[in-house]
């Protein structure tokens, strides 16, 4: 049968290199040509469909405009999902020949490393500095080294450029002017503008489709005080989260308020669909301040916040639409914390030196999940990395072995926990330390 579908894919990409060419002779009237490339495609609808889920989202992007049959099959939601579920699980496997796409947020470097750590003001004014904001994929390949002749110091990667597509005029008012990355779900990236009443933009690279998020125009001036009921104003955005309502089957994107003093949030709860709605949600967080250390990240039906107010985590589940706190492991107040997943489970890092960079990481491991019976949930201490050669800081999993650091000499590297060897990421340029941002990326047709 495995030989059959191979046949047969064979066939169907002999097909679409004759659509291609096709398309032209049927402008210029040669029908014939046009005839034989239907011939191609007179395989049952099941083979054809089986075949296609094997194509990668871009190939099948520019299938679409092959025919209307093959725009059809490839629009159709159902085939959507069923390629999400192909690559998802594709991704989840743990092989040791088998490529990864990393999205990546990152300021470029050409600041001295004496500017860049010469104060507060310069590290702020140049992270800030939209000119040098640079938004990449980067497919890093894995492959047996059979030959032994890998270079063990560089990761073999692809790295492209994300641009933005075309900006509707009519749009450009309310369009992100200071962009941070926040969370990918699906093939979806959200970022947001918290400087702009808490904008955020949807995209989908593969598609080149966008999606503005704004404040609902029904939501008067005041409706903070209102819904809080108390006399308080709006002080500005704390948070953002976007994820998959894995029971209701949409998305939902979260964004969280807080008033002057940080201690009364609420959330505005986008929900996504045919016809877009949203409402508020107060958010209990037992009288601690509201303020949250880096991106949150999506695990398990729920989006999850590091508060630094209270020393606890904060989660919006997805379905639910409620919120849950969770502690942190006791007695341990060190610099560096970064809330992150791996295998499929929430972890958190502590830096044991007191510097926002640290060579010694602790990575601590939540057993158990949200909103179970009191005291099902604990945190178990699970290895320590370092001490390093260089002072890193953790940005992602994106093996269950390879983590993902950012140095402090405008390095990108990733750390194999068993080796405990270390291999450059190869950016085309130097990256500004302490503005990056790193998600685990699937290429999909999810539409917007």
């Amino acid at each position: 049968m495995e030989a059959t579908l191979q046949t047969r894919a064979k066939s169907t990409k002999s097909a679409i290199r004759s659509c291609y060419q096709s398309r032209t002779a049927e402008i210029n009237g040669d029908l014939r040509a046009a005839a034989e490339t239907n011939r191609y495609l007179q395989l049952p609808e099941e083979v054809l469909e089986d075949i296609l889920l094997r194509l990668p989202a871009e190939t099948l992007k520019n299938c679409k405009r092959v025919c209307k049959s093959l725009f059809d099959l490839i629009n159709n939601p159902s085939f959507v999902n069923k390629h999400l579920l192909r690559v998802t699980t594709e991704n989840r496997k743990p092989c040791s020949s088998s490529s990864r796409t990393l999205f990546l947020k990152w300021i470029r470097q050409e600041l001295s490393m004496d500017d860049i750590f010469d104060g507060y003001d310069v590290y702020h004014l140049h992270g800030n500095d939209l000119s040098k904001l640079v938004l990449s994929m980067v497919t890093i390949c894995e492959e047996d080294d059979t030959n032994g002749n890998r270079d063990d110091d560089r990761l073999s990667c692809v790295v492209e450029e994300v641009r933005l597509p075309p900006i509707p005029e009519s749009e450009l008012p309310y369009f992100p002017t200071y962009i941070k990355a926040s969370s990918h779900s699906n093939g979806i990236i959200h970022m947001a503008d918290p400087e702009n009443e808490g904008t955020s933009v949807l995209l989908n690279p593969i598609l080149g489709e966008f999606k503005l998020l704004i404040r609902p125009e029904d939501l008067p001036d005041d409706y903070y005080s209102k819904f809080t009921g108390d006399d308080l104003t709006l002080h500005g955005l704390a948070g953002w989260g976007f994820g998959y309502d894995p029971k209701a089957k949409v998305y939902k994107c979260v964004k969280i308020y807080v008033d002057e003093c940080s201690k009364f949030p609420v959330a505005l709860v986008y929900t996504l669909g045919r016809y877009d709605s949203s409402r508020m949600i107060k958010i209990d967080i037992g009288g601690h301040r509201c303020s949250f250390q880096s991106n949150g990240v999506y695990c398990k039906g729920a989006y999850h916040w590091l508060n630094a107010g209270g020393q606890m985590i904060l989660s919006f589940d997805m379905s639910e639409e409620k919120f849950y706190r969770t502690r942190l492991p006791k007695d341990l107040y060190a610099k560096v914390k970064k809330l992150q997943v791996w295998k499929e489970s929430l972890i958190i890092f502590y830096g044991l030196e007191c510097s926002w960079f640290s060579s010694i990481f602790e990575m601590w491991v939540m057993v158990g999940n949200i909103g179970g019976v009191e005291g099902s949930t604990y945190w178990t201490k699970h290895l320590t990395i370092g001490p390093l050669v260089c002072i890193f800081y953790p940005l992602i999993f994106w093996k269950d072995d390879e983590l993902l650091l950012e140095g402090q000499d405008g390095r990108i590297v990733s750390y194999n926990l068993d080796t405990k060897r270390l291999r450059t990421l190869p950016l085309p340029g130097a990256v500004y330390p302490g503005h990056t941002s790193a998600y685990l990326y699937l290429k999909s047709l999810v539409s917007l």
